[in-house]
């Protein structure tokens, strides 16, 4: 079954250089000052890019693109492999009450660290939740197949993006697409896996109303 397109629909900004990269993420964080005050966490969809390798002993590229979006409105697409880490960027990143979340991310948090030594606190992975919320054999879960599950909506992941160069000077609007979309699917479905009850106490809860009826 063919179902529609996955895709971010509000603003996407793109920032390149070292001051839009420092503004960008500044003015991130005092947007998402309020909400800080008002809960223990907020959680940001978060991802990054780089360019792949696909020659024998030839390491992939840095990590080129970081992708950070916290509502359905606006997602910020920060060129990383030009501007660098900022001071304001590393301070969103070391923020413990910003909830870092995606797919692998641990790996992604890994690689910021090598090629950047820029750390990346209080983070957590989509297919962990996945596994204590859906019923079934754990298992690692892609935003493909979460996409399909959740929200009944496809993911595409062309590999002409996907495996493209996000070194480029300046990224094409379907890079920026690619992006933005990657990282709103991670914050969407953080939303609804946690308002959805543990497996097990839903399988627990089941049980009792069989016991119940059969009393």
């Amino acid at each position: 079954m063919r179902y529609p397109a996955m895709k971010f629909g509000g603003q996407i900004l793109y920032s390149r250089t070292s001051i839009e990269v420092e503004k960008a993420a500044r003015e991130l964080l005092q947007s998402l000052e309020a909400e800080k005050r008002e809960m223990d966490r907020v959680i940001i969809g978060f991802d990054i890019e780089w360019k792949p390798s696909f020659t024998t002993g030839v390491l992939p590229g840095k990590a080129a693109v970081m992708q950070i979006c916290a509502n359905t409105s606006l997602c910020h697409v920060m060129h990383i492999f030009h501007s660098g880490i900022t001071p304001s960027l590393q301070f969103l990143l070391e923020d413990s009450k910003l909830v870092k979340v995606g797919i692998g991310i641990g790996g992604d948090c890994a690689k910021v660290f090598r090629d950047y030594n820029a750390s990346v606190k209080s983070v957590e992975d989509l297919s962990y939740l996945a596994n204590q919320k859906l019923d079934g054999k754990p298992k690692t879960w892609g935003l493909q197949a979460l996409a399909k599950i959740l929200v009944c909506k496809e993911l595409q992941k062309p590999n002409k993006i996907r495996l493209g160069n996000w070194q480029v000077d300046v990224l094409s609007k379907e890079q920026l697409q690619y992006a933005a979309t990657d990282a709103f699917a991670s914050w969407q479905l953080y939303q609804v896996l946690k308002s959805l009850p543990d497996a097990k106490d839903a399988t627990d809860s089941t049980s009792k109303e069989l016991k119940v009826e059969s009393t």
